[in-house]
């Protein structure tokens, strides 16, 4: 999640143009887009973050945060498939594999039996 956060901060314009082929020709979309890569940019570190440092808390409070997680996660990956099935924007695929790895990997970690 930070990786994908400080990509999204240092390569907005990249991350822009490729999900939105067609406003290379307007720069204040291309503004626009690039305002909002780096808003989620922060959004995601701020996540990634989050998750780490809850990694050494009681094994109740983690069940609940990756169990969020999941379920946030399973929503992200909706919402890209929504925005590319619908033309809105060519949401890379390798996003959204990314986020429904996360999601599924979120979930095994919270429903493991034999955690401590």
């Amino acid at each position: 999640m930070m990786l994908l956060g400080i990509a999204f901060w240092f390569f907005p314009e990249l991350f822009t143009l490729a999900m939105f082929p067609n406003i290379s020709d307007n720069e204040q979309a291309i503004n626009v887009g690039i305002a909002l890569r780096k808003n989620m940019g922060v959004g995601v570190i701020f996540i990634g973050l989050l998750l780490f440092w809850c990694q050494t808390s009681s094994k109740t409070t983690a069940q609940r945060l990756l169990f969020g997680s999941s379920f946030g996660f399973g929503l992200m990956v909706a919402g890209l498939l929504e925005v590319r099935l619908t033309g809105q924007a060519d949401v890379p695929v390798l996003i959204i594999i990314l986020f429904a790895f996360m999601s599924i990997y979120s979930l095994f970690v919270a429903t493991r039996r034999y955690q401590e």
